[in-house]
């Protein structure tokens, strides 16, 4: 070969070729230099370099009456290698020929349509010829094709044979094989991706990867160039061979019970034959064990009833235990109660003491207030004479006037006209005295009256007051009811209609929440209702859940709905609550109810105990009933409760009565909602009814005192008129009197000593008076300091009292629990007595078995005298004797084969299920052992196609950095898509002149700022920038590919000098840095790269295409 790259084929090498051509003399010494080939002065480096590659590299192509050449001859470096040349000069024929070598198809070049197109026009054979570098520990069969390996590919164009393959030793040019599998397994084990649309990219190929835009078609050349959808295809392969295999284990499956079946049929029928001829031996042994098991079976129910009987006085023992335990528990608590009962008798003979000493200051506060009663008479009596005797002076100091004035009357009256006068004076004061005792009289009669009238009065007063709240709230009953016409669970409290709304949606761990209970309850007898609603007030309203979740569940539902209903968590279970029950002649809360929940029945009876609680329609009844057993309750009797709103004794044994503070009727027990508004209608109207008489009653009491009061007034109006007549009259007898006398003069002067002496006597009242007040100041605090003492004597009384009451309450609660225990050892002595009934009942039944045993026993020893142990029961044993007859029996009838002819038929189905089994163990074995390989390759090409991702993006991020563009690969897995994102340098550059401007506002920067950090996708791109970004995506798939050889033809047909220059320099740097690749691109443009040791130029000439055959000269390329 010259400097020029110009060389000749060696002649073995195309020995064949020229067997089958005529001699053309000089004119194939020119078609041989189409080629010229640039080469570095470096060729020392060069050779050191390309001796660093082992195998796969393509040492040289050569095609003859291949497309458009005669022959071309191009020998490559291992390392970079351009092709270029005019367009027609035949370049991207010498890639198409390395492909259709390798074995490619006519189809995957996009040049002809089938392998005859490639042969040159008017000739009848082309041939390629490819040497491929096989050196090395790794070299392909080494002894068989020495360094390099020569692939011959002969097309004809005619004939039967289209094409044919040899495989040569590069170095002796032996043929070793001649067919296309060779290749394959050559072109596998050196990695050469033929088929690979990214490795060798062909014209067409190469166009439509640099032209195309679409996610779906970028994400599928990724797949298929990282070789990822090659084994996609064959995990679906695996996958489908799976899914075969599981539907014929699935039909397998299907037909085995069958065949298992027939197997079992046979294998029966053998076992029969052989065991026929000892049936009857086999019988008569059954016969004797069943005998004999008839006996055993006898025994064990006699050592079954030993057992249940040594059970049964077990469980008495341990009752006894539980009484003794109940009566010392009773001894303890009487012991306790009979002590605070001491301590109350105790506590009780301190009352009298108190009593006794109480009596003393008693009786000095009687007679201090009768003292003071007397004093107040006494101070009336003075009041009384201090008012005549200043009425007296007054009338003197007038008749002292009148008598002055008349000592100077002339005439004198006689005697007799003046005595007639006192007379008459006298007669006048009777009438008036006895007057005043008739007004008195009516002034008591008043004033009895009045406090009559005002004791009235005050009890109307309460009597309204009363009926007002009774009024207030019946009208309050009436609008709650009212209110349930439309909904009836507003009775049970706020919220409740809400809560259960929610219920009936929420998820429950355990069984569904119950409630109200008192939707689940109804009345029996009505006219219990008030009493038994007082009764179990809130229990009716409360709800029922069966675990902590669903309570925790409900109260957060509560909570939300502000419902106050109570929460049980209860359990499921139905426990016997008859033993509890009182005498059936007792009405119970229990009996006078109907349950429609069997639980709800048993948390009432739990939580308010409606079995023992007894109704009575009397409160003497009550009495009568809770004193029936020897002056204590009945038995199983906690309390009574009456028609007359009693609560009838206590637990201790009838201590007390208490009146029921009956609550509001809210109709929660089902009553008929008309019928309840009726009635609570009627009580508001008879509320009102009475409320206005009372008021009525009130209003005339007040009318009646103010008559009274008024008459009264009058009385004391007209005694004080007669008492003034009486003194006017007594003044006119004293004043005739004195006319007898006959001196004038003498008479005033009496008069005027009477004034003196009556004048003293006032200054004497004076004095006693001032005198009484004092003494009744003295009394006054005198009886203040007695009421003390006696109210600290009803302190102590009264809390002697409440210390009694205490011990009392602790009594009755020891008297309770004693009861608790009473019921409990008669809950034992009748479980006891149960038992031991039941224990005589087992004793009959054993000696029952003991003479069936002893009867039985005879009869086995008639049939084997030995006793025959079995541990079959007499059932199996009738059984099996019934079964062995009948098979005996089936036997002897089909009798048509011999055991011989039966055991083979019976092994041949042996034999065939066998078989199958077995292969559908194998075949599942292998089927899951496939799912599981199947899935571990599917997670390990997860795994490989995400680090192929990875690596994709970072190498296109670094190809982009050669331009100065930014930008990044998203991929879209799920939707298989694959788009670029660039921003080109002049982007940037418009983004930081935009964030340099000072004229804009912050917004407006910001805004800039964003759009510029936008990154455009290939469709707004130009057509250079476009190729620049596909050729960055093709080198970044490159990177994540391990091939020996590389081809792109014609990759900057849309590029200018400048992206031309970067890309190839890109690419030389890529080849570089794979040191075990080599590369192949052609290019019609003109190389701005320059050879170097590992760089080769190859400027392929035009081909002849005259009809003579005749080539134009080659023209050679200077070195650099």
């Amino acid at each position: 070969m010259d400097d020029h790259g110009l060389g000749e084929p060696a002649k073995e090498n195309i020995s064949d070729y020229e067997a089958s051509q005529p001699q053309k003399g000089s004119s194939f010494s020119k078609s041989k230099t189409n080629v010229t080939r640039v080469r570095s002065k470096k060729t020392s480096n060069a050779s050191n370099e390309s001796s660093e590659v082992g195998i796969g590299v393509v040492e040289m192509v050569e095609v003859i009456d291949f497309m458009c050449h005669e022959r071309a001859v191009v020998h490559l470096c291992p390392k970079v290698n351009f092709i270029t040349g005019q367009n027609g000069s035949g370049k991207s024929a010498i890639l198409t020929g390395l492909l259709i070598a390798l074995g490619g198809s006519a189809t995957s070049t996009n040049r002809a349509s089938n392998l005859r197109g490639f042969v040159r026009a008017g000739q009848s054979h082309a041939i390629i010829r490819i040497q491929l570098r096989n050196r090395g520990p790794d070299a392909y069969h080494s002894e068989k094709y020495s360094d390099s390996i020569i692939i011959e590919r002969h097309i004809f164009s005619t004939g039967s044979t289209v094409s044919q393959y040899k495989v040569k030793n590069g170095s002796t040019g032996e043929i070793v094989s001649k067919k296309k599998e060779d290749v394959d397994a050559i072109s596998d084990y050196m990695a050469i991706q033929v088929n690979n649309p990214i490795n060798m990219l062909s014209q067409d190929a190469a166009r439509e990867f640099l032209s195309s835009t679409s996610p779906d078609k970028l994400y599928n050349f990724f797949l298929k160039g990282t070789q990822l959808w090659q084994v996609s295809e064959d995990l679906k392969g695996i996958r489908q061979s799976i899914t075969q295999a599981e539907s014929s284990i699935e039909r397998k499956k299907s037909i085995l019970p069958e065949m298992r079946a027939e197997k079992r049929r046979w294998e029966q029928r053998y076992e029969d034959m052989r065991q026929a001829r000892d049936l009857s031996t086999r019988l008569e042994s059954l016969s004797h064990q069943m005998a004999w098991a008839i006996v055993k079976e006898a025994e064990g129910e006699a050592d079954d009833m030993d057992k249940r009987i040594q059970a049964r006085q077990a469980k008495i023992s341990k009752i006894a235990e539980n009484l003794t335990s109940e009566q010392n528990a009773i001894d303890e608590i009487r012991a306790e109660a009979s002590a605070i009962e001491q301590q109350a008798q105790a506590q009780l003979a301190q009352i009298d003491p108190l009593k006794a000493e109480k009596d003393v200051p008693q009786a000095q506060a009687s007679a201090i207030k009768d003292t003071l009663r007397t004093y107040k008479q006494t101070e009336n009596e003075m009041n009384t004479e201090a008012r005549s005797t200043r009425e007296r002076m007054e009338a003197l100091e007038k008749q002292i006037e009148v008598e002055r004035a008349r000592l100077e009357d002339t005439g004198q009256e006689g005697a007799e006209k003046i005595e007639a006068a006192i007379s008459i004076l006298k007669d006048n004061i009777e009438s008036e005295n006895a007057s005043i005792e008739e007004l008195q009289m009516q002034q008591r009669e008043y004033e009895e009256r009045v406090n009559e009238f005002r004791e009235t009065k005050s009890s109307k007063d309460r009597e309204v007051y009363r009926l007002k709240a009774e009024e207030k709230e019946a009208r309050s009953n009436l609008e709650n009811l009212k209110g349930q016409t439309s909904n009836r669970l507003s009775a049970f409290g706020k919220g409740v209609p809400e809560a259960l709304a929610i219920i009936e949606k929420a998820q429950w761990q355990s069984a569904h929440p119950i409630g109200p209970l008192g939707m689940h309850i109804k009345l029996r007898k009505k006219e219990w209702s008030d009493i038994i609603e007082t009764t179990l007030d809130k229990s009716l309203n409360a709800f029922l859940v069966t675990s902590h979740a669903d309570r925790t569940t409900l109260d957060g539902i509560f909570r939300r709905c502000g419902c106050q209903s109570r929460i049980v968590i209860c359990s499921q279970e139905l426990f016997d609550y008859s033993d509890g029950e009182p005498d059936s002649q007792y009405l119970t809360i229990l009996r006078a109810l109907e349950f429609k929940n069997e639980l709800v029945k048993r948390q009432l009876i739990t939580i308010n105990r409606i079995e023992q609680i007894i109704l009575a329609e009397t409160r003497a009844r009550g009495d009568d009933i809770m004193s029936s057993n020897n002056g204590g309750f009945p038995r199983n009797v906690t309390a009574c409760l009456t028609l007359d709103r009693y609560n009838v004794g206590a637990r201790g044994g009838g201590l007390a009565s208490q009146a029921i503070h009956m609550g509001r009727p809210t109709n929660r027990l089902g009553e008929d909602i008309k019928q309840a508004i009726a009635r609570e209608t009627r009580n508001v109207e008879e509320r009102t009814r009475l409320r206005k008489e009372e008021e009525l009653a009130f209003q005339k009491a007040s009318k009646e005192i103010e008559e009274l009061q008024k008459k009264h007034q009058k009385a004391s109006e007209e005694i004080r008129k007669c008492k003034k007549r009486i003194s006017k009259a007594e003044a006119d007898i004293q004043e005739a009197k004195e006319r007898l006398n006959s001196n004038r003069p003498i008479r005033i002067a009496a008069l005027q000593t009477e004034l003196e002496t009556l004048s003293g006597q006032m200054e004497s009242i004076a004095s006693q008076f001032r005198d009484h007040h004092s003494q009744q100041r003295l009394k006054e605090q005198e009886l203040e300091s007695v009421e003390n003492d006696i109210a600290l004597i009803d302190d102590k009384i009264a809390a002697v009292r409440e210390k009694v009451e205490k011990l009392q309450r602790e009594a009755e609660n020891k008297t309770s629990k004693s009861e608790r225990h009473m019921n409990n050892i008669d809950y034992w002595n009748a479980k006891k007595a149960g038992i031991q009934e039941k224990i005589q009942g087992l004793e009959d039944q054993k000696c029952e078995i003991e003479a069936k045993i002893r009867e039985a026993e005879a009869d086995a020893r008639k049939v084997s005298a030995e006793r025959v142990e079995t541990e079959h029961t007499p059932a199996e044993l009738d059984r099996m004797l019934t079964e062995y007859r009948a098979r005996l029996e089936e036997i002897e009838r089909s009798s048509t084969m011999s055991l011989a002819e039966v055991a083979e038929k019976a092994q041949k189905y042996i034999s065939e299920y066998n078989k199958d089994r077995e292969s559908l163990r194998q075949i599942s074995r292998i089927v899951a052992l496939l799912q599981r390989a199947h899935q571990m390759r599917l997670h390990k090409w997860t795994l490989f196609r995400d680090s192929m991702t990875v690596r994709t993006k970072l190498h296109f991020t670094q190809n982009l950095q050669q331009r100065g563009y930014t930008g990044k690969l998203e991929f879209d897995h799920s939707q298989c898509t694959l788009v670029p994102k660039v921003q080109t340098d002049q982007d940037l550059v418009n983004q930081r002149v935009a964030r340099g401007s000072n004229g804009s506002s912050s917004q407006q920067s910001r805004s800039n700022g964003a759009e510029g950090n936008q990154r455009k996708d290939t469709k707004s791109l130009s057509g250079g920038e476009k190729s620049f970004t596909t050729i960055c995506l093709l080198l970044s798939l490159w990177e994540t590919m391990n091939c020996p050889v590389r081809a792109l033809d014609e990759f900057d047909v849309f590029m200018d000098a400048a992206f031309r220059a970067i890309t190839m320099r890109m690419m030389v740097d890529s080849a570089r840095l794979k040191g075990d690749t080599q590369f192949i691109l052609i290019t019609p443009q003109d190389m701005s790269v320059k050879p170097d040791a590992d760089i080769t130029i190859f400027r392929l000439q035009p081909p002849t295409r005259s009809t003579n055959g005749a080539a134009p000269a080659a023209v050679p390329l200077a070195a650099p």
